[in-house]
């Protein structure tokens, strides 16, 4: 199991605004407040390294929505941190093993995921949403 494994395991997920995949590979991640406005993935960032420098950088995980994805390959949820203003979504494998985690300081929690193969979106509790494409290489399972 990864880091990031052990952390979902125990309720918690990393509090730097990035994309956490379970095979190791993250990148910073970006977006310019609730509106989720220019949502963006940047550099990539070592997990281990910035748990190493901050090793109590975490957020509680509630999840509040969860959707099967209709090609079979696992599930997707969408929930928020310690704080409201806090937002994260996940992809699980067929096995509900961790895929990947995206945590976003600032973009309210997320309530709603929409899929329409292989697109999905995910809404925060203001209605606004972030689309991503489940099968390019960040997001796809490829563990």
């Amino acid at each position: 199991m990864s880091r990031l494994d052990d952390l979902w395991a125990e309720g918690w997920a990393p509090a730097w605004e990035g994309l956490f995949r379970a095979d190791g590979r993250s990148r910073d991640a970006d977006v310019a407040g609730p509106d989720l406005d220019g949502f963006q993935l940047g550099e990539e960032v070592d997990l281990e390294e910035l748990m190493e420098e901050d090793p109590e950088a975490l957020t509680s995980v509630s999840v509040f929505v969860e959707a099967v994805l209709p090609d079979g390959s696992g599930s997707l949820c969408g929930g928020g941190g310690s704080h409201g203003s806090e937002g994260l979504f996940a992809r699980f494998d067929v096995d509900r093993k961790l895929v990947w985690l995206l945590h976003l300081g600032e973009s309210n929690e997320f309530v709603r995921i929409t899929v329409d193969w292989p697109v999905a979106s995910f809404t925060n509790n203001l209605g606004n949403s972030i689309t991503i494409d489940l099968t390019g290489p960040d997001h796809a399972v490829g563990r």
